[in-house]
């Protein structure tokens, strides 16, 4: 799928996962077409995916070109005047509203702010009902009408799309910063602390939904309660991925990066991560000097730098909100709070109610005071209410434990860093015995590494060794040859399509040379003639929708194959191998 709004991740191919997340979305869209969808918020801490996602779903939108336009819009991280504020908006708005009607992406590229400019577009590419509308916004902000100008452009999709009978998909991203960044003067300091309440009635219409996202959890939650109750659907989006997800994305992120990795890394990283895309991130991009994924040791080690160390990432993250929870407990001792997230962080296995809080501690506070600094705590993403209003438990993340206690353990209580080593040494012996009692997710990550290095041999090493690679394979054509491909990955059929489905290996070559599309096997079975007509029939839609002009099925299976199945292999013109030295990582790049 082309990518036609740039995507913050960077490479597109580092978007990995999600599937269930954008499979609910694009549901909503959907529902959105006949006048269904409900203005819907996500909910989740920083990195976690939920930008990538709202662009990810952007450029599904524009690509489709189905009846549905797309607007995305970031609340940035600084002081604005309304008015300024209110003009950015416009102004994205209505060039990518352009972009969409004209099909030119490039108008997604450079937003111009000039009124004329926008006019000449707009009459150039047959949008003159557009034309009133921006003379007006031209007028309101010459005339300085700051709040009228705020009411006119945020109510202006949904007075577009229902003006010209069509949808739009409002993604409003960091929506908490709304009542935090704006202000009601130029000099900035009136700030418009209650401003999202503006969208109490503009949220309910249906012909502009709207997708929120907020990476201050308790703050938007704040906000959504006291300001637009009953006006937006709750997404508890938490960030971590499941486990095939999370090995995918390690082994997507080893490849793009050239950071090789083991398999038993991969499993680890799996589990010290939780399938945190932010952690995986971070460990990748790590400037820890020793970084080094081929044994435990090298992951360990990364890991206790980007926690304990003030050049982490993960610590700096942590800090973001450790920081900020401190700061909005105004004038109190801030080492009361300190040891409260401690004691949570100690014992996050139970709920604890705000009375042992009190007593355990021995802080002798009211429970007014206690309530408003655990709320402040809640609000701050540093720990959470229980199922009570009157109970609260640590946010069960052993990485931010280690980050808090590496900060502030030693001004409460005595704490020896080389703790954190001792207790990861534990944890990844714990973690290890664990993959020999869970064979199917222990069988699932090897079948993802085979993948992984089928992939690496056929972009590093097939071409340069291609009489050892061929003779690893069976039933190749007369004068096959490895080429240099233009790309080699796993490949997940466009969420744009009706019927998902995947191919394990895409090898795409240039014209005239054999693209090759495959499956892997990595288990304890053969593989069987049902099975090779079920990836025959993906395998061909994969060339149809990818238009594939010359290819080559082939099947890896670590454990062989059925007799029927290599009948039908044979028959069907499908090369096949189960040489363990495709799953050989010694091979060098080059000769």
């Amino acid at each position: 799928m082309e990518i036609y709004f740039e995507e913050k991740i960077g490479n597109p191919d580092l978007f990995t996962g999600r599937y269930q997340e954008m499979k609910s979305l694009l549901k909503w869209v959907s529902m959105s077409k006949k006048r269904l969808a409900r203005s819907t918020a996500i909910l989740s801490r920083r990195k976690t995916g939920k930008t990538a996602l709202m662009h990810r779903l952007f450029n599904i939108i524009f690509h489709q070109n189905d009846g549905v336009i797309p607007f995305y819009y970031e609340i940035k991280e600084f002081d604005q005047w309304i008015l300024n504020f209110s003009e950015d908006f416009f102004f994205n708005f209505i060039w990518q509203y352009i972009a969409f009607k004209s099909r030119k992406s490039e108008f997604l590229e450079t937003i111009i702010e000039d009124y004329d400019t926008l006019v000449d577009v707009a009459k150039r590419e047959n949008l003159d009902f557009l034309i009133e509308h921006i003379e007006i916004i031209k007028k309101l902000i010459h005339n300085k009408k700051d709040y009228a100008l705020w009411n006119k452009v945020r109510d202006f999709p949904k007075f577009i799309a229902s003006k010209q009978n069509e949808t739009i998909i409002q993604m409003i991203d960091e929506f908490q910063y709304l009542n935090y960044y704006i202000y009601r003067d130029e000099a900035c300091s009136l700030r418009f602390s209650d401003l999202a309440g503006s969208y109490f009635h503009t949220a309910e219409y249906k012909t502009a939904p709207i997708l929120i996202s907020g990476s201050w959890v308790g703050w938007l939650m704040r906000d959504l309660s006291k300001m637009l109750p009953g006006r937006f659907r709750r997404d508890y989006f938490l960030g971590n991925m499941p486990d095939h997800e999370a090995a995918e994305t390690i082994f997507k992120y080893s490849k793009i990066l050239d950071i090789p990795i083991t398999n038993d890394v991969v499993q680890l990283m799996v589990d010290v991560t939780g399938g945190n895309p932010c952690y995986i991130s971070a460990l990748f991009y790590s400037n820890y000097p020793e970084k080094n994924f081929s044994n435990e040791d090298g992951l360990r080690e990364t890991l206790e730098f980007e926690v304990l160390n003030d050049g982490g990432e993960i610590k700096n993250r942590w800090m973001e909100y450790i920081l900020y929870a401190f700061h909005t407990i105004n004038g109190t001792d801030q080492g009361i709070s300190k040891k409260i997230v401690l004691y949570l962080s100690q014992n996050n296995d139970r709920e604890i109610t705000r009375d042992e809080i009190n007593k355990k501690l021995q802080l002798n506070l009211s429970d007014y005071d206690l309530e408003k600094r655990m709320t402040a705590l809640v609000e701050s993403d540093i720990i959470n209410r229980g199922a009570s209003n009157f109970d609260f438990k640590g946010i069960g993340d052993h990485i931010f434990d280690k980050v808090f206690r590496g900060v502030y353990q030693r001004e409460i209580e005595e704490f020896d860093p080389k703790d954190v080593t001792n207790e990861y040494k534990e944890l990844f012996k714990k973690w290890k015995e664990k993959f020999h009692e869970i064979c199917g997710k222990y069988s699932s990550l090897k079948g993802r590494f085979a993948e992984y290095m089928i992939i690496n041999h056929l972009e590093f090493r097939a071409y340069n060794y291609n009489d050892l690679f061929c003779a690893m394979m069976n039933n190749l054509p007369e004068k096959f040859s490895f080429v240099n491909y233009e790309s080699v990955w796993k490949y997940t059929a466009s969420p744009v399509l009706k019927k998902s489905f995947e191919i394990d290996v895409y090898a795409k070559a240039g014209k005239d040379k054999y693209s090759l599309i495959g499956e892997v096997k990595n288990r304890l079975s053969p593989f069987t003639l049902s099975e090779a007509t079920a990836f025959i029939d993906k395998a061909n839609e994969l060339v149809q929708e990818e238009h594939v002009e010359k290819y080559l099925f082939f099947v890896y299976s670590i454990k062989g194959f059925t007799k029927d199945a290599i009948l039908f292999l044979k028959e069907n013109k499908i090369a096949w191998s189960d040489d363990e030295q495709w799953l050989d990582n010694t091979i060098p790049n080059k000769m």
